[in-house]
């Protein structure tokens, strides 16, 4: 099937004059992200290759690895029954053993047609303090049901060693009903039992019912129990109900929520809401909730209303027996014409006698084919103001400017200017010249104490691809700088084979000067559904790294093959 891709990753080594070899880990799920332990730690960082059964895994993406530490941690739970392989380089003369190894054991003793019994362990192999579980697992797993009931020993030495109950089970119908159950306890003596999900000194429990007999009405039913096992300590409990019902533009939902904390008088919580669309441009949306804890009471309702895009009212009061009546009240309209295109924000809150006005302007207009202006104000009454705006143009052909810059005065406490000037240049002859000037720059609306500088020169002609790039960054009010020079090279040999050439350096400056640098030369063959890329890399050490550490050598080779 087009689009489906299996992947064979080998690896091979450099290994003259580095030092360096290739090993390889193979991890059992225990039904937890991680982290996992490796055999090793202070790996050669960007070496490993990970493997989920056959499915190769994406750094930063799949899982997140500490070289430092030699643990990798999985974005997805590892199941019990599953295998990754993680293969990766050690430096010799830097790279050690761990010494906690943890290898986790389970095998089957025997089997009933769904149901199996298992004996299941683990063992952390540290020599000051080493650990090992043992214990049963009994699992049966049908169409409708499945439960599975674990038990394990720590030390087990008698009859008094620190033990961890869990129980699961859950269930379905063809009428729409579904249930589970869940319960566990950790002996105070167990000592860390994350690796199972599970924490120790105390046990829990958990239920839940749900009912959906078609796409109109769900309801559901959940309690839970949270009670440690040391003397006096208070148990916790919740119940949760609810209901949603759906008819064509009316969709309801009601819930109850109780929560006994403890000590702390019970908390319940009731809510409702309606949903309203009675034509395809008009959305109404009413929620009322009640919630009480001892002698304190609230009562909170809103009410929101949409107009297709033009405008939108809300509405919102809170009763508190303690702090009084607060209300909020807001409108937001937008407007627009083939070249202008405006909005309008106003929100209004009282509190007994203290009022709070807030008011927003934005404006955006194409003033000619090749410039843009945007223009943006935000005021609060004894609060401050914001006012800003954006400039795009394109002045002559192949060259675009932007121009952003934003001034606060005493708005959200901020007192500053936020500018960024970006320009991308297409000299022609196939060359493009870029760069960016900015000063508190915005990240998701608001400013980062950063002050940047960016350039980059890049020049593509036929089967040449070449680059030059140079950052500085440093932190306002700080003495950091930090600096990084890039020059790549990439040549297309032919309609298959890419060849790529790049250096980067990275350079520090605060008390002391650090700098390193790392050369790669890379290389990718195309063959019809199989593909071959070969990299080399040069690493330099850093100017702090002691004197016995020498330059990093290395190199890969990966095959893949796409059907």
């Amino acid at each position: 099937m087009r689009g489906a891709v299996w992947t064979l990753w080998m690896a091979w080594v450099c290994t003259a004059a580095t030092g360096q070899e290739m090993v390889a880990d193979t991890l059992q799920g225990r039904g937890v992200a991680g982290p996992y332990t490796l055999t090793w730690n202070r790996l050669v960082e960007r070496s490993e290759i990970v493997l989920l059964e056959t499915r190769w895994l994406t750094r930063d993406t799949d899982y997140w690895i500490d070289y430092a530490a030699g643990q990798i941690r999985f974005a997805e739970p590892l199941r019990v029954g599953q295998t990754a392989r993680v293969s990766y380089r050690i430096q010799s003369g830097v790279s050690q053993r761990n010494t906690n190894t943890d290898v986790a054991l389970e095998t089957e003793l025997a089997r009933w047609g769904p149901a199996a019994l298992s004996l299941r362990g683990r063992i952390i192999g540290d020599p000051n303090r080493p650990t090992t579980d043992l214990g049963l697992r009994a699992a049966w797993q049908e169409p409708t049901r499945e439960g599975e009931a674990l038990y394990l020993m720590r030390n087990p030495r008698g009859d008094d060693a620190p033990a961890l109950l869990q129980l699961r089970s859950q269930w379905r119908t063809d009428t729409g009903w579904q249930g589970a159950f869940r319960f566990s306890r950790v002996d105070t003596d167990f000592g860390d039992a994350k690796p199972y999900g599970l924490a120790s000194g105390r046990q829990s429990a958990e239920a839940s019912l749900l009912f959906q007999p078609d796409a109109h009405l769900r309801t559901r039913l959940q309690w839970s129990l949270a009670e440690p096992l040391r003397a006096g300590a208070p148990a916790q409990q919740r119940w949760n109900a609810g209901l949603d019902y759906q008819i064509q533009q009316v969709r309801l939902s009601l819930e109850r929520h109780i929560a006994a904390l403890g000590n702390q008088p019970t908390q319940a919580t009731d809510r409702a809401v309606v949903q309203m669309r009675p034509t395809d441009t008009v959305q109404l949306q009413m929620e009322h909730q009640t919630q009480t804890q001892g002698e304190r009471a609230t009562q909170q309702t809103q009410v929101r209303a949409q107009l297709g895009q033009a405008m939108e009212l809300r509405h919102r009061t809170l009763d508190d027996s303690q702090q009084g009546r607060t209300e909020e009240s807001g409108v937001a309209m937008r407007f627009g014409a083939p070249t202008v295109q405006g909005t309008v924000g106003l929100e209004q809150r009282w509190r007994e006698d203290a009022q709070h006005r807030t008011a927003q302007l934005g404006l955006q207009a194409q003033l000619a084919p090749r410039l843009r202006v945007s223009g943006e104000f935000e005021a609060a009454e004894n609060a401050g103001q914001m006012r800003g705006y954006h400039l795009q143009a394109q002045p002559i052909s192949g060259l675009q400017l932007s121009l952003q810059a934003r001034e606060y005065q005493g708005l959200r406490g901020l007192n500053l200017r936020s500018q960024q000037a970006q320009l991308d240049w297409q000299l022609g002859g196939g060359l493009t010249l870029s760069g960016q000037l900015a000063q508190n720059p915005l990240h998701q609306g608001a400013p980062q104490p950063i002050q940047r500088k960016q350039y980059q020169l890049r020049w593509r002609q036929g089967a040449w691809d070449i680059e030059a790039g140079y950052t500085e960054q440093s932190q306002l009010g700080q003495s950091l700088i930090e600096r990084r020079y890039l020059l790549g090279m990439r040549r297309r040999l032919d309609a298959y084979t890419l060849l790529g050439l790049s250096y980067q350096q990275s350079e520090w400056e605060r008390d002391a000067f650090l700098r390193e640098a790392a050369l790669r030369l890379g290389l990718t063959r195309q063959m019809a559904s199989l593909y071959m890329s070969l990299e080399a890399q040069l690493q330099l050490p850093r100017t702090d790294a002691q004197p016995q550490q020498r330059p990093n050598y290395s190199g890969s080779l990966r095959l893949g093959v796409q059907f």
